[in-house]
């Protein structure tokens, strides 16, 4: 647009290359032939440059107007690549060119034609109208589903009428049809339970009462009308009008609604299983506020309390910041609830669990048809009708749902038979129950009782639940709908009648094909199946559509003729097809979402932040085949099950039929099939230092570490670093041989801390660039320098393995990937995870580890074993092919060897040292370089400071405590004990809060305030990695080197802006955790990535590597 260099970038790459491909068939047009090589005499040497030369001169001649070779080579390369054009081959500017010098010549017309269809792709490439505007307005969802579609705002809005998608043809006069209760007693109503063969669970049709209500609410003052919008925007929690919204907000700057909070009064009169599935988005909706005011991703948001009360603009501040929290939670939110749709609903409906698939279709992103044109997305949705009268699903009611609607319906009906019942009493019913509500903060359900927090119990709502998923689903069809709900679809036969729908032939004639699948979506109808799997013709007769003889004659004897079944009736009496294994979708859902701006165009990064978008995108790797209902399960209610249970990873399923499809897959023994165990009550420990240095003299007898079984659960054998050593004397004793070898002599010690520096001012070397001024140098820390100094040394002399540059090179593993590795483990063996990433992560660590023990005993084998090992010849071969150092002395290994240790537990103890003496490290050492960063006067002292000055190690116990790599360590109570004022109890899991007792003023008076004098180092209080694995005093001696060797670099500073600021937040739910960073898939991860920092001296006093 503003130069041709840039002008082709304004196009899909699909579209320049229709184009520059199309332009060249102009070259051999208008009966013109191309023949540029001639025959060279015999004699003559027909050598590459007279070859060219011409074809040059033919093509001159030919087309009377000359091309630059690299016309021909972009030409070539549209033809190639019509989809994936590389526009730094200039194609689209050649054709330009082209037509420019032929618009007058022999291709004159030909140039004209083209240039019509070079205009038509060129507008069509870009939607008309545009898909979406910027700004607030149309940056969030309006509560009344608005402005979904720009062009056309009241599409789909709350209170609009519903739409009609198939025209009525054949008159079926109202006052020919049956009585609707008599149609209901003779074709609908249940007369036994019969389970659904899929192996449906109740908390499935609990789910769809959800999606439901979300999408229909039909005025009881106009049937016409829908009073919910036709969006999946979650509007059973939200609301559909402002008044609904407002009372479940809190407006007080953090984005936050009350607690347990939802605006849709219907759902409590439905079984309670459906009120939790939404109390558990309501939940979510906090929990992802809160994490955007953590991760305050924009840098815009502050703590409301810090407004001063004096600030006249105070209250817009607040009322804005929490619009923007709430409006990005709501986007993120819905979201979610539209990949559960995908990843849950769809998938136990087309029967995936029982292939184990984790195939889900993705009707949101941009589709362009096979002449360019954008396939239209995002402009909107209308319910219709029919989708109404189609999705009634009451045959599919639990018995255990059955018995609660029917005592529901006597508690409010009372006095009055239920088959007796008319409209007219429900609706007196529901007007009497909405006026008698409370205040939404005060909603109850099922019997529950909030607390005072205004939260319901969790392990009341676990409970809820896990009926659910345990009872099974009805099966579709005829004579399946319980007798409770016979108002219920008798409205639903009037409401049809009323709005005038087609029949059931009619519905099935005006179907198209959509989508075409070999087989059929499990028990649900023919016409509801076959909407996208076939062609569907009419029935002929009544035994066609449903083959019980006694049900086809008594349809008959009710309607005549098979082409006077009405829609309701005809859907919900159809039968049912057998189960198959296939897949199909309902084509129904597909205009809600891929009508959907806000989850199409709008569904972006910007608007829903990296995080959000990250974070509700759903795993197809992770565990029930990629679950989202699971994710929101163990994120709302932590703790009630096990990471992995059936109950959360396949909600939708009865645990019964899940241990059957599962065991036919093989993958059985990955889930839990019984109501998960209650987990040890956890009791927070944040006394003073001298209560935790207590409870820390008390472990060798009554407590032991929390994560013990997750170690042995990962290798053969044990890790030290895991086990307690007073609890295993054979732990004790290698993690006391592995001290005595590290700390062998003074001298030893100070080899290690030496090897740090040097490391770390090589890497700082290495890793260090210039930008446009030659005399300033940077250099990413974290991400090149201090994440790697420690995995060097533990990785290259204590394990012996060697690290490559690349994947390609010669040697065990690149440092990224053994970092991740170590970070794997260590995470899974000491951290808060979060619950629905922890099967993959276990997974992974288990991998990793067995991975590491294979090369880890390979190496103690070839260095340690004889000289007449395999391992060793092996080694001594590779040696001389391979121009690299000598693989290091296993010196640990060899202690570990003379002590009696057999080969396992040596490559075990290792590994244990491996993990606890690198990535901790790394964030403890990156912790302290930032803490100091701030503070010039420390930076001038550390700077000045020589390698035994023991001011250094004063400084690092100072930063340790002030700002520790993690928050504590959990502990087992072995017994019933007292620990000062505290009684703990066998098995209550404790967290020990160091940080807190590290702040302790009546041990570190002033305690946020650096003071290298204080005394009494024992009562620094450290956890169980890095100092556990080292020592004490080695690690600070380790740490006051690399610090010494970053400082002494001249000028040493952040980088300006907030690349030289770690990427970090607070975070209050996870124990473990002080702080979180955003990973490469900008997901919560405990690991720092970067921190860039800059020296102003073209000679940097450390970069030079002694």
């Amino acid at each position: 647009m503003s130069s041709s260099k840039s002008s082709s970038k304004f196009l899909s790459r699909a579209s320049v290359g229709e184009v520059v491909s199309s332009s060249y068939n102009l070259l051999t047009t208008a009966g013109q032939t191309i023949n540029p090589i001639k025959s060279a005499p015999a004699t003559q040497t027909y050598d590459n440059e007279a070859a060219v030369k011409d074809f040059q001169n033919a093509f001159k001649k030919s087309i009377a107007s000359y091309h630059e070779p690299s016309a021909i080579a972009a030409g070539i390369d549209a033809f190639k690549h019509i989809n994936s054009l590389d526009d730094r081959k200039m194609g689209l500017e050649h054709v330009v060119a082209l037509l420019s010098k032929h618009s007058d010549g022999i291709f004159k017309d030909k140039v004209a034609e083209f240039e019509n269809k070079l205009i038509e792709i060129l507008y069509d490439d870009l939607s008309h109208p545009p898909a979406t505007y910027i700004g607030p307005k149309y940056q969030y969802r309006s509560v009344d589903g608005s402005n979904n579609n720009i062009s056309d705002p009241n599409m789909g809005k709350a209170a609009m009428p519903y739409a009609r998608s198939v025209q009525q043809t054949h008159p079926i006069p109202r006052n020919t049809l049956p009585d609707a209760g008599l149609v209901f007693d003779t074709l609908l109503k249940r007369k036994k339970f019969e389970m659904h063969p899929g192996g449906l669970s109740s908390m499935m049709f609990s789910f769809a009462a959800l999606v439901i209500h979300t999408v229909f609410r039909t005025s009881h003052k106009n049937v016409n009308i829908n009073e919910t919008s036709s969006y999946v925007d979650l509007a059973p929690l939200y609301g559909n009008d402002k008044k609904r919204l407002d009372q479940i907000r809190v407006h007080d700057g953090r984005g936050l609604i009350h607690p347990d909070t939802f605006a849709e009064e219907r759902l409590m009169f439905l079984p309670p299983a459906v009120c939790v599935i939404l109390v558990l988005f309501s939940r979510n909706h906090n929990h992802i506020a809160n994490k955007l005011f953590e991760i305050n991703e924009r840098q815009t948001y502050i703590k409301p309390g810090d407004i001063p009360h004096t600030d006249k603009d105070r209250a817009k501040k607040i009322a804005d910041q929490d619009e923007d929290i709430f409006q990005t939670a709501r986007l993120i939110n819905c979201a979610w609830f539209g990949s559960a749709i995908f990843s849950d609903y769809f998938s136990s409906i087309l029967g995936l669990p029982r292939q184990g698939s984790t195939w889900s279709l993705n009707p949101f992103g941009e589709i362009r048809d096979s002449d360019h044109k954008l396939f239209e997305r995002g402009r909107g949705n209308v319910c219709s009708v029919e989708f109404n009268c189609l999705y009634r699903w009451h045959a599919t009611t639990s018995e255990a749902d059955e018995k609660w609607v029917e005592q529901s319906m006597g508690n409010v009906f009372k006095g009055k038979q239920i088959d007796k019942l008319e409209t007219k009493d429900f609706k007196a019913a529901v007007e009497k129950l909405e006026a008698e509500l409370p205040d939404v903060s005060r909603w109850t359900f099922g019997q529950l009782k909030r607390g005072p927090d205004g939260k319901f119990d969790d392990k009341e709502l676990a409970a809820i639940i896990k009926d659910a998923v345990e009872h099974p689903a009805a099966r579709f069809g005829a004579r399946g709908t319980p007798h409770v709900m016979r108002l219920h679809e008798i409205m639903g036969i009037e409401a049809n009648r009323r709005w005038g729908v087609c029949s059931l032939n009619e519905f099935r004639k005006a179907r198209d094909i959509t989508f075409s699948s070999p087989s059929a979506v499990p028990n649900l109808n023919p016409t509801f199946n076959g909407l996208i799997l076939e062609f569907l013709t009419a029935y002929t007769t009544f035994l066609e559509w449903n083959s019980d003889k006694e049900i086809a004659e008594a349809a008959e004897h009710l309607y005549s003729h098979i082409d006077n079944l009405e829609l309701y009736v005809g859907l919900q009496a159809e039968q049912a097809k057998e189960i198959v294994d296939g897949a199909g979708l309902c084509p129904v859902h597909l205009p809600l979402h891929r009508g959907d701006r806000y989850f199409t165009a709008d569904f972006t990064p910007f608007n829903l932040t990296a995080w959000g978008f990250a974070d509700s995108q759903r795993d197809p790797k992770g565990p029930g085949n990629g679950s989202m209902l699971g994710r929101l399960i163990l994120r709302g209610l932590p703790g009630e099950f096990s990471k992995n249970s059936v109950y959360t990873w396949f909600p939708l399923q009865t645990p019964a039929s899940m241990q059957e499809f599962l065991g036919k897959l093989g993958t059985a023994d990955r889930y839990d099939f019984q109501p998960s165990p209650q987990p040890p009550p956890l009791l927070p420990s944040q006394g003073n230092t001298m209560m935790c240095n207590k409870f820390w003299e008390a472990l060798s007898s009554v407590t032991r570490t929390a994560t013990r079984p997750h170690a042995s659960s990962q290798a053969k054998g044990e890790f030290f670093l895991a086990s307690e050593p007073d609890q295993d004397a054979e732990s004790q004793r290698d993690q006391t041989e592995v001290l005595r070898v590290l700390r062998a002599s003074p001298e030893r010690a100070e080899q290690i801390a030496n090897y740090f520096y040097e490391k770390t001012r090589e890497l700082i070397n290495i890793k260090s660039y210039s930008l446009n001024d030659k005399n300033v140098k940077y250099v990413d820390i974290v991400r090149d320098v201090l994440r790697y100094v420690p995995l060097h040394w533990a990785a290259t002399e204590l394990a012996g393995l060697t690290l490559k540059e690349d994947s390609e090179a010669w040697g065990d593993y690149t440092e990224p990937q053994l970092y991740e590795m170590i970070t794997d483990i260590y995470s899974f063996l000491f951290l808060d995870v979060d619950p629905s990433k922890s099967m993959n992560l276990e997974a992974r660590a288990k991998e990793h580890v067995e991975d590491l023990q294979r090369h880890i005993k390979a190496n103690i084998l070839a260095d340690v074993g004889g000289k007449l090992s395999i391992a060793n010849l092996v080694g001594t071969i590779q040696s001389l092919f391979n121009m690299k150092a000598k693989r290091p002395r296993l010196s640990v290994a060899e202690g570990l060897f003379e002590s009696g240790a057999s080969a396992d537990r040596t490559t075990n103890n290792v590994l244990s040292l491996l993990v606890g003496a690198s990535v901790e490290l790394s964030q403890s050492i990156i912790n302290i370089v930032n803490f100091y960063l701030d503070k010039p006067d420390v930076v001038k002292q550390l700077k000045a400071a020589d390698a035994k000055n023991p001011a250094l190690e004063a400084y690092i116990y100072e930063a340790m405590r002030i700002d520790p790599p993690f928050r504590g360590v959990y502990r087992d109570s072995l017994a019933d004990q007292t620990v000062g004022s505290i009684t703990y109890f066998k098995g209550q899991r404790v967290f020990v809060d160091l940080t807190h007792a590290s702040h302790d003023p009546n041990v570190f008076p002033d305690p946020h305030t650096v003071n290298v004098k204080r005394k009494s180092k024992d009562r620094y209080l450290t956890g169980d990695g890095v100092t556990r694995s080292l020592g004490v005093d080695l690690t600070t001696k380790i740490m006051s080197q690399v610090l010494r060797a970053v400082f002494e670099t001249n000028g040493v500073r952040r980088s300006p802006g907030l690349a030289g600021h770690l990427k970090r937040y607070k975070v209050a739910a996870e124990n473990t955790l002080r702080y979180e960073y955003l990973g490469a898939d900008y997901l919560p991860t405990a690991w720092p990535n970067t921190m860039v920092l800059q020296a102003s001296n073209p000679r940097l006093a450390c970069l030079a590597v002694r």
